[in-house]
C-alpha cells in the first residue's frame, strides 16, 4: 500500500472511530456466518506497567496500535479469510516470565503467532520456546540486539526493530569523518539492558570494523539509577584520557542529569563532543507534550517545580550529537489520541487502564504496529505459496522479506533475511536550539550504507560545529588532556592580565622603595635611638628632696647592720655639691654630678650603652646620663647602708675576720670584672665609691667611659688612692696596675678598719703625703698596717697588700693572682656573706627553738593542770566544748538519776568544833566520797554546806544504768560514814540521809563567771524531797528509781509505804537496803518518831540552804 493511502487511512480514522469499532465487529460476524472462515490466534507478551520511564513499554500506551494494525490488515485485504481471537500475557521484562507465557500461549492457548516480547534478553528466551514449537515470533521494542540477526539461531524470530549492528557502523563513520581516535563510552541501563546490549554490539562491530580502528579508552556502566559520585568518576578519567563521549541512556531524565553534571564539572568547553545513541526516533525529543501538542526536548524539566537549569542543560545539548532513527511525524496528535482510547475497546477492553491526560503513545508502540502490519504481509505472501504449512514453518514467511512499505515508523524497508534496515540521522543543535541533521544513513542491507549530508565537507567546522567556536575538536588537545605538553604564549592569551600584573607590579615596586626608604630611616632612628639609650630626661627623674647641702658626701647618714632599713630611705636623702638623690621608675638612683661640660662622641654612645648592659653582683648598675641642665650627671642604683669607706668609720657590731674578708672578695670580683670586660680598668677606685648594698654586697660604682675620665676632677683626698706613675702623669686616666695599686689602698684600710693612712697619727699633711708618693723613696711611704681589734688575719694578706702596692707597676700581681690567693684563705667557709649571716642566723634560730620547745613543755604541762581542774568542776564534755568556743546549749535528758545527801546532827556536830575543825572535818569526809565518786560514772553537781548534789546518766547518757551508779554511791556513802572516825570527837559517829529519783532532766552552763553545770526539773526537787524526809543511816528512793534497780537485779528494795510529801502529795517510796548476798546488820535502825521530830526542826534550816544551791526547784505546787 502506497503512503498516500496509509495517510487517508489516518485522516478517515479519527472521524470513523466510532463507527469502526462497531462495523467490524458487525461485519467479522456476518462474515462468519455467511461464510465458514478460519480463525487466527494472536498471543502477546506485554510489559504491564513501566515505572521507570512512562511512555517506554508500557501496556496502556501500547496496546491501542493492535485494532488498527488489524484494520490496516483487513482494508488491504491480506487476511480476509480469517477471524482473529487474541490472548496476551505479561512479563515484565523478566525472562522466566515470559518463557513462561510462550509455552502457555501455544501449548494452552493454542496461537499461531506471537508478538513480543519487548525487550532483548526476553525475547531470546521466547525465540527458544517458539522456536521449539515452530512457532513464528514477532518482536518489537527494545529488541535491537544483533543476535536476532542470525536466522540460523533465530529462524522463527522477525524483528520490526532494527538491530544495533547498523547503528554501530554510523558511529564509527562518525568517528573516522572526524578522525576521532579515542573515545570514552557510558552506558547508564535499566532492567532491559537495551544500553547494555547495544555497546555489546558496538564492541563487537568495531572489533571486526576493518580499516580505521578507533580506541576505546574507557567504558563505564554505573549502577541503577546512577549515582552523581558515579558520574564524577567517569567524568575524572574522561577529563585524563579523552574528548570523545559516547553514550546510551534508557532514560531521559539520566540523560539530563549527566548534562548538568558535565556542566558542573567544566566539559561545556569547545574540546568535548557528545555523541548519544537512540533507536527511538525522537532525536532530541521526548515523548512529553506541551501546552502547543508539541513535544518537549528531553533537555528540559518539565515537572511543576522546575530546577531551574533548562539553560545548563541547553549549553550541553548545544555540544551533542544524537544518532537516532528518522524522527516521527508528530503533526497528527488526535490519531494518537483515538488510538490511546482503542485500550478500552475491542480485542483488550481494559476498563481499569488510566488514559486520563495521555496524548501520545508510548517509544515504542508504533513498532509494534508495524510487527503486526509485517506479520500480515508475510503471511499473505505465504499463504498464496505455501497455503496451511505455512502454520507448521515459520521459516516460509522468510521468503518473500524484501520489502518497502509505508508503515506505522515510516518506510519499512527488509533485506533478504526479514531483517529492518534503518535509516540513521546524526542530528545535532545550531545556536537557537533547532534540530538539524546533518547526516543520513540508508542501508542496504545490516553492514551496507549510504550516507548523505546536507552540508559540504569543507562547511563541517562552520555549521556542524558551529557551537564549538567554529572548530574541529580534536582527539586529544594541542597541549594534551591535562593542557601540559606545550607552552602558551603567555602574553598573547593573558595580554589583560599581564597589564594588571605590570600595573601591579610597578605600584608594588613604588610602595617597595618607598618602604625601603622608611625602612632604612627608621633603621637609622633606631640606631641613634639606640645610641641615646644611655640619655635619661631630667623630667624621668622624680626629686626626693627640695633641700640643699653644699658641702655633704654621697651618703651622710649610714645605717647600722642591725639597722632596718626600707625602699624609702632615699626619701630621707639631702642634695649634695657631688650628688644628688631621685626616683627612676620607682628605683632609687642617685646622680653624680660633673664639674665641667664635655662634648659626646659616637664611641662614648657606644660605651654608655655598653655600660647599661652591665649586671654583675659586685658592679653598681648603670642607668644613664642626664644632660639636660647644664652640667651633665651619671646615674646610678642607690646603696642604702652607704660607702665603704663611710662604713669602715662606723663602729660595726660583729665585724669579724669572716666579714672583713667578704668585704674584700666582693671588691676583688668587681674588680675582676671590670678588667675582664670592655671597661679594662677603672682608673678612680676608692674606697668611696666601693658601696655596700643593704645584703652587705660590695659594689663598685662610678666608673666612667674613658674620653669622660680625663674631665674628671679629682679631689687631693682621692689622690691618696692614686699609683705613682698616674699621680706623675696628669694626663693618665688610669690602668689595671693603677688599680691593683687601689685596691692595696683599700685593703690596708679594710684590714685597719678605717685607719686610712694612719692621718690622725701622721704629721704629714695630704699634699705631703701625695709628694711623697710621687717621689718613690726607698722604701716607698705607704700606709701602715695595724690589724684592727678583735680580727684574726692571715699574714700572707698582709704580703698580698705590700706585693699589691708595689712602687714599680709590674711586679704587682694581676687582679685573677689576687683572687686566686684570696680564694685560698678561705676554702671550707660559706661562699658570702649572706651565706655567714645566715648560719650564724641558723645557730641562734637553733638555740631559740630549743628553748621555745622548753618553754612550750611547761605550757602543756600547766595546760593539763588547769584541764584536770576544770574537768573537776565541770563535765569533760562541756570543758572540751567551752575551750573551743562553743556554745553549751541547754540539753534535756529523759532518764537520769539524782541524788541528795545530807550529815545528820550537822549543826550539833559543827557546834562542838572549832571553824578550822569543821572544814577539816568536811574535807576529810568529802575527799573520800569524792573518791568514791572517781570510780562510778556519776558527775559530782555541788556541795551545799554539809548537802551533797550528784547525778548519773549525764551528760553523757549511759541507758538505764544510771540508777545501779547512784545506788553504790549511796551504799558506799553509808560505808564511808560507818568507817569516818572524827580524832577531835572520838564518840561520835557520822551519819547521813539519802535521797535518790529517777526521771528526766535540763542541764545547762550558767554564768559567765564561775560557770557552773546545774540540773533543773521536777526530778532534781522530788530527789531533794527524799532526803529530807528520808532517815539517818538509810537510803530513800521513789518508785521509778526502785523499778529500775529491780529491772536491774543485785539490790535488796523494801517499801517503806504511803509518805507525805510536800508539794507531791502522797507517794508511794522504798527503801534501798544493800546489794543482794552482803550483811545488813550495820544499818541503824532509828525510831521513826524521833527522827521525824528531828527533821522537822530541821526542814526550814534545809530549805534555806537548798535556794542558796546551784538547782532550782520548779514545781507548781510549792507556791
Amino acid at each position: 500500500m502506497q503512503l498516500k493511502k496509509f495517510l487517508e487511512i489516518e485522516d478517515s480514522l479519527s472521524v470513523r472511530s466510532c463507527h469502526f469499532r462497531f462495523s467490524f465487529l458487525f461485519k467479522n460476524i456476518m462474515l462468519s456466518i455467511v461464510k465458514s472462515q478460519k480463525n487466527i490466534n494472536l498471543g502477546f507478551i506485554f510489559v504491564k506497567t513501566d515505572s521507570e520511564d512512562g511512555g517506554v513499554l508500557g501496556f496502556t500506551l501500547a496496546v491501542g496500535i493492535v485494532p488498527v494494525a488489524i484494520k490496516r490488515i483487513m482494508d488491504e485485504q491480506l487476511l480476509p479469510e480469517y477471524n482473529f481471537t487474541f490472548k496476551y500475557y505479561f512479563d515484565n521484562c523478566i525472562e522466566a516470565n515470559s518463557s513462561g507465557s510462550t509455552h502457555k500461549l501455544i501449548v494452552h492457548d493454542k496461537v499461531d503467532v506471537i508478538f513480543g516480547p519487548s525487550c532483548s534478553r526476553s525475547a531470546i528466551r521466547s525465540a527458544n520456546v517458539a522456536q521449539f514449537y515452530q512457532k513464528p515470533l514477532f518482536i518489537w521494542g527494545q529488541v535491537g540486539t544483533t543476535q536476532f540477526a542470525n536466522i540460523n539461531r533465530f529462524p522463527n524470530v522477525y524483528s520490526a526493530t532494527p538491530v544495533f549492528y547498523s547503528l554501530a557502523l554510523t558511529v564509527l563513520d562518525i568517528l573516522k569523518t572526524f578522525n576521532w581516535e579515542k573515545f570514552v563510552f557510558l552506558i547508564v541501563s535499566r532492567n532491559s539492558q537495551r544500553c547494555s546490549l547495544m555497546f555489546d554490539d558496538f564492541v563487537n562491530v568495531s572489533n571486526a570494523y576493518e580499516g580505521f580502528k578507533p580506541a576505546m579508552v574507557s567504558s563505564f556502566k554505573p549502577s541503577t539509577p546512577p549515582l552523581d559520585i558515579e558520574y564524577d568518576a567517569f567524568i575524572n578519567e574522561t577529563i585524563k584520557r579523552a574528548r570523545i563521549i559516547l553514550t546510551c541512556f534508557d532514560s531521559r531524565i539520566w540523560k539530563r542529569n549527566f548534562l548538568l553534571k558535565m556542566f558542573d564539572r567544566g566539559l561545556n568547553s569547545p574540546e568535548y563532543v557528545h555523541i548519544n545513541m537512540e533507536y527511538a526516533g525522537r532525536a532530541f525529543d521526548s515523548s512529553r507534550l506541551d501546552s502547543n501538542d508539541k513535544p518537549i526536548p528531553f533537555y528540559i524539566d518539565s515537572n511543576e517545580i522546575n530546577d531551574g537549569r533548562d539553560n545548563d542543560a541547553f549549553e550541553m545539548a548545544k555540544r551533542m550529537f544524537i544518532l537516532d532513527t528518522v524522527r516521527y511525524n508528530y503533526d497528527n496528535l488526535s490519531f494518537d489520541r483515538e488510538i490511546i482510547k482503542n485500550v478500552k475497546d475491542w480485542p483488550f477492553y481494559c476498563n481499569e487502564c488510566n488514559i486520563t491526560n495521555k496524548s501520545s503513545l508510548n517509544k515504542y508502540s508504533k513498532y509494534l504496529g508495524d510487527s503486526i502490519y509485517m506479520w500480515g504481509i508475510l503471511l499473505n505472501k505465504s499463504l498464496n505459496k505455501y497455503s496451511n504449512d505455512v502454520f507448521n514453518d515459520p521459516t516460509l514467511l522468510r521468503k518473500d522479506c524484501m520489502m518497502n512499505r509505508e508503515s506505522f515508523t515510516g518506510k519499512m524497508h527488509f533485506d533478504q533475511n526479514c531483517i529492518r534496515l534503518p535509516l540513521i540521522q546524526f542530528t545535532g543543535l545550531d545556536s537557537f536550539g533547532n534540530q538539524i541533521p546533518w547526516f543520513s544513513y540508508s542501508f542496504s542491507s545490516i553492514n551496507n550504507f549510504e550516507r548523505k549530508n546536507t552540508v559540504s565537507s569543507d562547511q563541517f567546522d562552520k555549521t556542524i560545529f558551529e557551537n564549538w567556536n567554529n572548530s574541529i575538536p580534536l582527539t586529544e588537545p594541542v597541549c594534551g588532556y591535562l593542557h601540559n605538553h606545550c607552552p602558551i604564549n603567555f602574553f598573547k592569551v593573558y595580554l589583560k592580565e599581564v597589564i594588571i600584573v605590570g600595573v601591579i607590579m610597578i605600584i608594588l615596586l613604588i610602595l617597595i622603595i618607598i618602604g625601603i626608604i622608611w625602612y632604612i630611616c627608621k633603621i637609622r632612628a633606631q640606631k641613634e635611638e639606640e645610641l641615646l639609650k644611655w640619655k635619661i630626661p631630667l623630667s624621668k627623674l622624680i626629686k626626693t628632696s627640695e633641700k640643699k647641702d653644699d658641702t655633704g658626701s654621697i651618703h651622710s647618714s649610714i645605717s647600722k647592720m642591725t639597722s632596718n632599713t626600707n625602699k624609702y630611705s632615699i626619701h630621707e636623702k639631702i642634695d649634695t655639691e657631688n650628688y644628688s638623690f631621685y626616683l627612676y621608675y620607682d628605683e632609687s638612683v642617685v646622680g653624680r654630678k660633673y664639674k665641667v661640660i664635655f662634648n659626646l662622641i659616637k664611641n662614648d654612645y657606644i660605651e654608655l650603652n655598653e655600660m647599661l648592659s652591665i649586671d654583675h653582683q659586685n658592679i653598681n648598675k648603670f642607668f644613664g646620663m642626664c644632660a639636660d641642665e647644664c652640667l651633665p650627671m651619671s646615674i646610678w642604683r642607690y646603696c642604702k647602708r652607704g660607702s665603704l669607706h663611710e662604713i669602715l668609720q662606723t663602729e660595726i657590731p660583729n665585724f669579724d675576720s669572716y666579714f672583713m674578708m667578704s668585704l674584700i672578695k666582693d671588691i676583688c670580683n668587681g674588680l675582676l670584672y671590670i678588667h675582664s670586660s670592655f671597661i679594662n680598668f677603672h682608673g678612680t677606685l676608692t674606697s668611696k665609691i666601693c658601696l655596700v648594698s643593704d645584703r652587705w654586697q660590695v659594689k663598685i660604682s662610678n666608673f666612667s667611659p674613658k674620653n669622660l675620665s680625663r674631665y674628671e676632677d679629682i679631689s687631693k683626698e682621692n689622690l691618696l688612692w692614686r699609683a705613682p706613675e698616674h699621680l706623675n702623669d696628669d694626663f693618665s686616666i688610669g690602668s689595671k696596675e693603677g688599680d691593683i695599686y687601689s685596691f692595696a689602698i683599700i685593703l690596708s684600710e679594710v684590714i685597719s678598719k678605717g685607719n686610712f693612712w694612719n692621718l690622725n697619727q701622721r704629721e704629714e699633711g695630704i699634699d705631703e703625703l701625695i709628694y711623697l708618693v710621687k717621689r718613690g723613696d726607698s722604701p716607698p711611704i705607704r700606709p701602715e698596717i695595724v690589724v684592727a681589734p678583735n680580727i684574726e688575719v692571715n699574714p700572707s694578706l698582709i704580703t698580698l697588700t705590700k706585693d699589691c702596692w708595689n712602687d714599680s707597676s709590674k711586679n704587682r700581681p694581676t687582679i685573677k693572682q689576687v683572687e686566686s690567693v684570696l680564694k685560698a684563705f678561705n676554702k671550707d667557709g660559706p661562699k658570702n656573706l649572706m651565706d655567714h649571716v645566715f648560719k650564724t642566723l641558723e645557730e641562734y634560730a637553733s638555740t631559740l627553738q630549743d628553748e621555745v620547745n622548753e618553754r612550750t613543755k611547761e605550757v602543756v604541762e600547766e595546760q593539763k593542770k588547769s584541764d584536770l581542774l576544770l574537768k573537776k568542776m565541770l563535765p569533760g564534755e562541756i570543758v572540751n566544748k567551752l575551750k573551743l568556743g562553743k556554745v553549751i546549749e541547754p540539753e534535756n535528758f529523759d532518764q537520769v538519776t539524782v541524788f541528795f545527801a545530807d550529815i545528820v546532827k550537822f549543826t550539833i556536830l559543827a557546834s562542838k568544833c572549832s571553824p578550822f575543825q569543821v572544814v577539816t572535818l568536811v574535807n576529810d569526809l568529802f575527799v573520800l566520797f569524792d573518791n568514791l565518786i572517781e570510780t562510778l560514772d556519776i558527775y559530782k553537781v555541788e556541795t551545799i554546806g554539809d548537802g551533797y548534789l550528784c547525778v548519773s546518766g549525764l551528760p553523757t547518757r549511759n541507758g538505764n544504768m544510771h540508777a545501779k551508779e547512784i545506788a553504790e554511791l549511796a551504799i558506799g556513802f553509808n560505808k564511808i560514814c560507818r568507817n569516818f572516825f572524827i580524832p577531835y570527837l572520838p564518840n561520835e559517829k557520822i551519819m547521813v540521809r539519802v535521797g535518790c529519783n529517777s526521771g528526766p532532766c535540763v542541764a545547762g552552763v550558767v554564768g559567765l563567771s564561775m560557770p557552773r553545770y546545774c540540773l533543773f526539773g521536777d526530778t532534781v526537787n522530788t530527789a531533794s524531797r527524799m532526803e529530807s524526809n528520808g532517815k539517818p543511816g538509810k537510803i530513800h528512793i521513789t518508785e521509778n528509781c526502785s523499778k529500775l534497780l529491780n529491772t536491774i537485779g543485785g539490790y535488796i528494795i523494801e517499801p517503806r509505804g504511803e509518805v507525805i510529801i510536800k508539794g507531791k502529795g502522797v507517794m508511794n517510796t522504798f527503801w534501798l537496803i544493800g546489794r543482794v548476798g552482803e550483811s545488813n546488820n550495820n544499818l541503824i535502825n532509828d525510831n521513826d518518831n524521833e527522827v521525824r521530830h528531828e527533821k522537822n526542826l530541821s526542814n526550814d534550816k534545809k530549805n534555806t540552804e537548798t535556794k542558796e544551791g546551784m538547782y532550782r526547784e520548779f514545781n507548781q505546787n510549792d507556791n
